[in-house]
């Protein structure tokens, strides 16, 4: 039988990229202008998808001038030692080759229509950088940096399918041959054979509570785009059997009761001044680390407050331009709870999760192909290590301009079609339930499983018993998930990317016994030096679940040089 038997739509193409974010169509337009033949395929409106839908106000990183190889190596050494060796780049190169490509990722930026400078028609660099120096983040009016680049990715000739969920890829052996999709306004059964197959979209972190505040008709309240954070991209690679890593790892942070009224970030990331910080009674105290919050508590000096009233004009004038940007509600928000930015302390939220924002994703190598999976490549938030709209600008135009070369040699796809038929009968069961159970009940348990057995302190029993539940539901009810439209078909997918994701989390954090950085066991609370520059991988196979831990490659001035 013929795929086109099986699928309302057939696609043929050269290159599939999987999610019309940032890293997505810089990805779809470098390649398109390489006279490939290019599908993007996005479950929103590349208008305005991705983590930067409404704008971006830094652009992260930026080389610094003059660094060397040997410089770079005692950087990374200085930075893996602040982080207790807590290896999270499966290729420690990785860096580099962000840093190293940046200068012409901003050449190329400009060149696609994106304004890189600031209004004076300068470059504004903040004074903020683990590599040393004041060159890591520029402040850039990005406003419109979506519709821009999603022209730019038409412009050079990709097809776009918008509204278009991508369910799982289609393999081959050890080779990814292209995916299943369905639309997600219609319901039709799609297939796309690829060459080449690139994952864009995005981190995952739906399986945690959003931020303040936690009432109900602020389910999706996240930092980033909710669409974007549910884990397609991880969930599709790892069931085609692709590893991913770091899954052990969430981050810890803070968060602030008002965060509606500004982004939380701006007290730690401003221009190079930081904000001060207090208790309760009006003791200013250090940055409230995971431990020192716990001290304060102890000691009933909370709640933690920090402000920013004794920063100049001139700053605050830079953060309101800075919020028109990425956050413009966040003023008239203010204004309505006669709340004053420039002079009132800001409540800070108890110390919890923050979802994985710690890289994490599909492990590649430097050239962001995935070692594992043949054809496959991952790029932004997607691929293990990076993080931020400027390593998602190098990563899509790195594999952009370069995929053509693998595309030539890349044999032509071929299709199971008992695997289209297996993907095709998941992907639609969900229309065929009358009385089961709503996608986001099963997400908001599964939520709550997270806050409540895993999260931020962690302990053996907590988890087996946060995984005994886990297993229940998505055996009781991820069968039961009803779809009653197109639209909701999407959300039942999600669902299921969510709850495997969840199961996957889970497992690494029960391998890992230790304390080390942002990963806390009360029940094992001192550092395991065996796991030193190590990663947890997992995978799929044959439907069976992988985890292994291997030490990252070492770091050196040889292997900088390489990565050029």
């Amino acid at each position: 039988m013929s795929p086109k038997n099986l699928a309302d739509r057939v696609y043929e193409t050269d290159v599939m990229i999987m999610g019309g974010g940032i890293a997505g169509c810089y990805a779809a337009a470098k390649a398109a202008e390489r006279g490939l033949k290019v599908t993007l395929v996005e479950k929103a409106n590349t208008r305005r998808s991705g983590t930067a839908a409404m704008g971006m106000d830094h652009y992260e990183p930026v080389k610094n001038d003059g660094i060397t190889n040997e410089g770079f190596v005692k950087l990374w050494e200085a930075r893996q030692s602040a982080l207790n060796g807590e290896g999270r780049f499966t290729d420690p190169v990785m860096p580099y080759v962000y840093m190293d490509k940046s200068l012409w990722a901003l050449e190329e930026s400009e060149r696609l229509g994106l304004t890189m400078r600031w209004h004076d028609g300068d470059f504004y660099f903040m004074p903020q950088a683990w590599f040393g120096g004041p060159r890591l983040m520029l402040r850039v009016h990005w406003q419109d940096c979506k519709p821009i680049l999603a022209r730019a990715a038409r412009s050079a000739g990709a097809q776009v399918l918008e509204r278009t969920m991508v369910v799982d890829l289609l393999t081959n052996g050890d080779r990814v041959v292209g995916a299943t999709a369905v639309d997600t306004r219609t319901g039709e059964f799609i297939v796309i054979k690829a060459r080449a197959t690139v994952l864009a979209t995005g981190i995952f972190a739906r399986c945690y509570e959003p931020e303040e505040p936690l009432f109900y008709k602020y389910q999706m309240k996240y930092h980033w785009c909710p669409a974007s954070i549910s884990g397609d991209g991880y969930a599709a690679a790892y069931r085609a059997g692709a590893e991913i890593a770091n899954m052990d790892i969430t981050g810890w942070g803070f968060r602030i009761r008002d965060d509606l009224t500004i982004s939380y970030g701006n007290f730690d990331h401003g221009d190079g001044i930081r904000a001060k910080w207090y208790t309760w009674d009006g003791e200013e105290i250090p940055y409230p680390t995971a431990e020192r919050y716990r001290e304060i508590e102890q000691a009933g000096k909370d709640p933690i407050y920090v402000s920013q009233s004794h920063l100049p004009d001139d700053y605050h004038k830079r953060m309101e331009v800075a919020f028109v940007d990425e956050k413009l509600i966040s003023f008239k928000v203010a204004e309505e709870r006669l709340f004053n930015p420039r002079t009132h302390r800001y409540e800070l939220m108890e110390n919890h999760p923050l979802n994985f924002i710690v890289p994490t994703g599909a492990v590649v190598d430097r050239n962001f192909k995935s070692p594992s999976l043949e054809g496959l490549w991952a790029i932004g938030d997607c691929s293990s290590g990076a993080h931020g709209c400027g390593n998602a600008a190098v990563g899509g135009l790195v594999v952009g301009d370069n995929i053509h070369k693998d595309v030539s040699a890349a044999p032509e796809p071929h299709i199971d079609e008992g695997q289209v038929e297996a993907q095709k009968q998941i992907a639609l069961a969900p229309l065929s339930v009358t009385a089961g159970t709503e996608p986001i009940e099963l997400e908001l348990s599964t939520r709550y499983i997270c806050r409540r057995y895993v999260g931020m302190l962690k302990n053996e029993g907590r988890l087996r018993e946060g995984q005994r539940r886990l297993r229940t539901l998505k055996r009781e009810f991820g069968p039961k998930l009803v779809a009653r439209n197109a639209h909701g078909l999407m959300r039942a997918l999600e669902c299921r990317n969510i709850v495997d994701l969840t199961d996957v989390h889970i497992a690494a954090c029960l391998q890992r016994k230790e304390t080390r950085g942002q990963f806390i066991r009360l029940d094992y609370t001192q550092r395991d030096p065996s796991r030193d520059n190590m990663v947890t991988y997992q995978r799929m196979k044959s439907e069976e679940p992988i985890l292994e831990i291997r030490e990252v490659p070492e770091l050196s001035a040889a292997s900088v040089g390489e990565g050029r």
